[in-house]
């Protein structure tokens, strides 16, 4: 795991750097790699500060954009087990969601899980 500099320890090192123009004696007395004070010249050349941008997520929306048309799809479209939405839920809305969101939103809108009742050949006693 990268270790995370405080912003103020950044500016100090790109000060002492630009007062001398020598990559090793800075890397050498603050005690970082040179590979991080070369990120830390191109991130000020690039964005002209020193602090880290924020990434940008990645992969599947962690939640449903539209609850009330969510809602109206639920009600008017037939399932027996809330797997079966993840792809209908592609195809209405046109991104898609995993499952445990699928889950999320169902008990959101107030659905729960059912227990199933098995018939019995049996009579009762």
């Amino acid at each position: 795991m990268p270790k995370i500099y405080s912003v103020d320890l950044r500016e100090k090192v790109m000060l002492f750097y630009k007062e001398t123009h020598h990559k090793s004696k800075t890397c050498e007395l603050f005690n970082i790699a040179r590979t991080t004070l070369d990120d830390w010249i191109l991130l000020e050349q690039k964005t002209g500060q020193l602090k880290q941008p924020k990434p940008r997520n990645a992969g599947r929306p962690s939640v449903i954009k539209d609850i009330q048309g969510f809602k109206k799809f639920v009600e008017t479209t037939k399932f027996s087990q809330a797997k079966d939405l993840v792809p209908l839920f592609e195809k209405q809305f046109g991104y898609s969601v995993g499952y445990h969101v699928i889950l999320k939103a169902l008990h959101k809108l107030g659905w729960t899980h059912k227990k199933r009742v098995f018939s019995t050949d049996k009579p009762a006693k």
